[in-house]
């Protein structure tokens, strides 16, 4: 009896000779041993807001209604960036600076490239303009590229003015007219994948896909201008610079002071 009251009661352990104890060993499927330096939370929005999509909706209508009631013409409009006879035969079958393909390929490029910048300031620089966030902020941005393309265009008829250069100044703004209104067919899907997949990557796409049109269409100006004899290439070259290259380091330069003032 003593034996009993000694021994241990194997039959609480659920284990015996058929069925041992189990054993476990480290797992191949370990964690990697790689340390983030990134330790800033990102909120991540789930619902993008209405007048986004709206805006979306808006672009997709004045496509449907360009390639339905001006199919020829947008044909016409994207085949110009790529060659001079485009151009020529643009500028033969009428003036594309009063039709209404202009009116609605233009709010499509306005609408896409506002609401780029927007993204970009939401994923990248989330800077806080004067405290104006949301709709007010594309509208904001959608007026100064408004602002920007006016001016510049007031600029460059006064100069075609003061040069006596009519024909080749409405050539160099219809080349531009024609690739804004490209670009903003281009960047139109890419956009869309932005907004909601939210990719910094593809923000970062398009911004490079947009500064290669910008020199696509520097270096036509340059080609439509040296058909000017009377210019040197030396004060062509200074001259485009003064319209296409000096504006935009002047923005960069004001949108710099201004992060740096917001950020102190």
């Amino acid at each position: 009896m003593s034996r009993i009251h000694c021994s241990p009661d194997t039959t609480q352990h659920q284990e015996s000779i058929l069925f041992p104890k189990t054993t476990y060993s480290p797992s191949l499927f370990t964690s990697h041993q790689l340390k983030t330096d990134l330790h800033q939370v990102r909120e991540v929005r789930k619902f993008q807001p209405d007048w986004i999509l709206g805006i979306l909706i808006l672009c997709a209508i004045f496509l449907a209604w360009t390639q339905i009631f001006a199919f020829k013409r947008f044909k016409q409009v994207i085949r110009a960036p790529f060659s001079k006879r485009f151009i020529n035969q643009l500028m033969r079958d009428g003036n594309l600076f009063r039709e209404r393909i202009s009116i609605s390929l233009g709010l499509i490029y306005m609408m896409c490239f506002s609401l780029l910048l927007y993204e970009v300031n939401e994923l990248v620089l989330e800077w806080t303009i004067f405290r104006i966030q949301g709709f007010l902020l594309f509208l904001l941005i959608s007026g100064f590229i408004i602002a920007f393309w006016s001016i510049k265009s007031i600029f460059i008829r006064i100069l075609g003015e003061v040069f006596r250069t009519f024909q080749t100044t409405h050539e160099y703004m219809l080349n531009s007219l024609v690739f804004n209104l490209m670009t903003g067919i281009v960047i139109l899907p890419f956009l869309i994948m932005v907004i909601y997949l939210k990719s910094i990557p593809m923000v970062y796409f398009c911004l490079i896909f947009m500064v290669f049109l910008n020199v696509f269409r520097f270096v036509r100006g340059f080609l439509i201008g040296v058909s000017l004899t009377k210019f040197s290439y030396l004060f062509l070259f200074v001259y485009l610079c003064s319209l296409e290259i000096l504006p935009l380091l002047i923005i960069a330069k004001l949108l710099i002071n201004f992060a740096r003032s917001a950020g102190a």
